[in-house]
């Protein structure tokens, strides 16, 4: 059961990402998939690491909101 919770967590992670601007969804995956520092990521992105916190700031309030659309408001529900 916790498997297939946890596969239906990141369906809907995967959707809830798949709401955001690019540029925004890059920084979420380079900050937790390739585990970048903000500083890292702006200077891939040129811009300074308080618009990457930002935007990454920004990007996470999208997909809480994309999240609790879906019925989900919490990741204790799986």
């Amino acid at each position: 059961d916790r498997m297939c919770a946890k596969q239906q967590l990141r369906g809907h992670l995967s959707l809830a990402l798949g709401t955001l601007p690019e540029r925004y969804r890059q920084v979420v995956q380079l900050y937790y998939t390739k585990e970048m520092t903000m500083r890292e990521i702006g200077e891939l992105m040129g811009i300074n690491e308080s618009r990457v916190s930002q935007i990454h700031k920004s990007a996470l309030q999208k997909m809480a909101s994309a999240l609790q659309a879906a019925g989900i408001e919490s990741s204790s529900a799986f």
